[in-house]
């Protein structure tokens, strides 16, 4: 049986970057009902006191590593400067407890204390000797680390990156990659893994012929090509050998506490540096790719990219010395209910799930709290919340699906001021004097009509009926003191069982092409818009802009212009086609009214609704009538233009 070369680097370095102390207060995300909060609070604080926990275990003996070790490739092991076993616990405590990959240079990672409790020692070194793959079984009931923290990484990130450039150049490429990796570093402050289990491990790698079987043609192919195709093929496998791995481990609960990981790297011209944190992490019911729940509090991400200049065609654009710093923070993120094991079985099977396994995935729910990106300093986006709910598909395709997008925020003014900090100055351009000049006094108007901050709201929705393929598109968006708009798309496709017999006939392409020409229908669509105040705000600015610009065209009639004078200038304008557009079609005048009314007026709502008396099918489409009269098209499309007034 072969060897799980692999496995015990990926069992204990995960477990090691995944464990923790007490973390601090709970946290306490925005939730809708008290019952909802006491949920929340109790699940995280399980979570955070689990390093806090007094575990114990009766009759232990020390943990035994040696046939562990015994058991991995030559290139891996496991090491430790001294170890004893707490009578009283049952843990077997390791000090400097180490895993090396032994390559030159080598790496790997290091705690500065480790407990573990109940180690199966059988059962893992039998499983990384390639037996007892059928099993499932409990691997240790616990494992704690305290400063864990990787070493050597970015000298054998650069080793691999020199190993690239070499094989490139033996190919007779000229193209370098240029990297050089100056840190790498990542530490844990504490860790926490409860009853990790083994579970089957399941392969069947993929044929040679695997990429001709899906399709690539073979005609004409150079040697070269089918080297990479080799290379290809032994990438997949390496790939599914990682999924079949991961889909063999399962963890009832565990917490990470104060993580770190800072990357640098340089490359011709460019110096890009990386930090992401998380103050907690915590998790439940995994079982190989799916998880029950994963909670993060206080993430954050911090990316600078620096163009250093010593590239002619950067110095060209202007990109010498241009500096970019970003930084994205989360107060909390939560996952739920994701599952993807079922379908990663099928990958690492090399088997391709048919639409009889219609309960292949779920992406799960997802919210964020208090999410904020700035840009060099300055905050340009912010959102109370996000919530993304992606639990229902159909074998692949989405059967339900929405996200929402709540006291969400866009800093136009913040915007405007990073874009122009990036536009040359030239002080003897009198002409490019005069243009950054004019745009700063644009800019600084902004927050004197109240546009210097856009807030909204956002709502999408995506249904499909699986039966009869009745399917609805909606999309809503909001922002106080500026508007709305939204659009609502209903029709009807196909559903989900003659999805499935176009999947599996002969001629595929053309059983689609009928599956949906049979099934399809317009049912309706509407869209509308509201002034909550934005066109007052729009049309002082503009005023604003006019007498900023003199010289354009327009300047001198907006400059003088205030809010509601441009609301009338612009009903005017609508007004004036009505006679031309009602003698080819009689309707317009009414249409044309409604929008005049919504533009003259302060506030109020425009509707356009297309709704036929009966679904149009493919063929009602095609057999329309192009000359007829246009009443009898608004008739069949059932369409109508509203003003609500405010």
């Amino acid at each position: 049986m072969k060897r799980l070369t692999a496995f015990s680097a990926l069992l204990v370095a995960g477990s090691l970057a995944a464990c923790g102390n007490n973390g601090g207060d709970t946290p306490k995300p925005p939730v809708e009902t008290p019952e909802a909060a006491a949920d929340w609070e109790a699940s995280i604080a399980s979570l955070q006191a689990l390093a806090g926990e007094d575990f114990s275990l009766e009759n232990q003996l020390e943990a035994d590593l040696a046939p562990i070790n015994e058991a991995l490739p030559d290139f891996l092991s496991i090491s430790w400067d001294d170890k004893s076993l707490d009578e009283a616990t049952g843990a077997t405590l390791f000090t400097g407890l180490t895993i090396t990959i032994a390559t030159d240079p080598e790496f790997g990672i290091r705690a500065d204390e480790a407990e573990v409790w109940g180690l199966n020692t059988d059962l893992i070194s039998a499983r990384l000797s390639g037996e007892r793959l059928d099993e499932s079984g409990l691997a240790f009931n616990r494992l704690e680390a305290r400063g864990a923290s990787y070493f050597g990484v970015a000298n054998a990130m650069n080793t691999l990156f020199n190993a690239m450039e070499e094989t490139i150049r033996e190919q007779g490429d000229e193209l370098e990659i240029g990297f050089d990796v100056e840190t790498f570093d990542s530490t844990i402050r504490e860790m926490v893994m409860s009853n990790v289990s083994l579970r089957p491990y399941e392969i069947v790698p993929v044929s040679d012929t695997f990429f001709y079987d899906l399709g690539v043609p073979d005609e004409e192919m150079t040697e070269e090509d089918e080297q990479s195709m080799a290379m290809a093929v032994d990438a997949v496998r390496l790939a599914q050998q990682v999924v079949a791995i991961g889909r063999s481990l399962a963890v009832e609960d565990g917490a990470v506490y104060d993580s770190t990981a800072t990357f640098d790297m340089t490359q011709p011209g460019i110096r890009q540096q990386v930090e992401v944190s998380w103050e907690f992490y915590g998790y439940e019911d995994l079982s190989g790719l799916d998880a029950g729940r994963v909670v993060v509090v206080n993430a954050s991400q911090a990316q600078t990219m620096a163009f250093t200049g010593d590239v002619e065609d950067f110095e060209e654009i202007g990109l010498d010395g241009f500096e970019l710093d970003q930084l994205e923070t989360t107060a909390f993120m939560s996952y739920q209910d994701f599952k993807l094991d079922k379908l990663a079985g099928f990958l690492a099977r090399a088997e391709f799930p048919s639409m009889d396994e219609r309960d292949l995935l779920s992406f799960g729910t997802w919210m964020a709290r208090d999410y904020t990106v700035n840009v060099n300093g300055e905050q340009v986006f912010a959102a109370d919340r996000a919530d993304i709910d992606a639990t229902e598909f159909e074998w692949f395709i989405p059967e339900d699906l929405k996200v929402s997008l709540t006291g969400a925020a866009l800093e136009a003014e913040t915007i405007a001021n990073l874009v122009m900090s990036y536009i040359p100055s030239e002080s003897d351009d009198a002409e490019a004097a005069e243009f950054k000049e004019q745009m700063r006094a644009a800019i600084d108007t902004l927050d004197e009509h109240g546009l210097e901050t856009l807030p909204f709201d956002l709502d999408f929705a995506l249904q499909w009926d699986t039966a009869a393929g009745g399917t609805s598109v909606a999309y809503n968006a909001r922002g106080d003191g500026l508007g709305a708009a939204g659009a609502d798309l209903d029709i009807v496709l196909p559903g989900y069982d003659a999805l499935q017999a176009a999947f599996e006939s002969e001629d595929r392409e053309a059983a689609f092409e009928e599956t949906f020409q049979d099934a399809f229908a317009f049912v309706g669509l509407s869209l509308y818009e509201e002034d909550l105040g934005g066109y007052d705000k729009l049309f002082g600015y503009v005023g604003a802009l006019g007498k900023i610009y003199p010289d354009q065209g327009w300047a001198a009639m907006a400059g003088n212009m205030d809010p509601q004078q441009m609301r009338n200038f612009i009903a005017t304008m609508v007004r004036s086609s009505q006679s031309a557009a009602s003698k080819e079609f009689p309707p317009a005048a009414d249409w044309l009214e409604a929008m005049a009314k919504y533009y003259e007026a302060s506030g109020g709502r425009w509707d356009i609704k297309v709704n036929p008396p009966e679904p149009l099918t493919i063929e009602d489409f095609e057999a329309l009538d192009t000359d007829a009269e246009p009443e009898q098209l608004v008739e069949e499309f059932g369409i109508e233009v509203t003003h609500t007034p405010e």
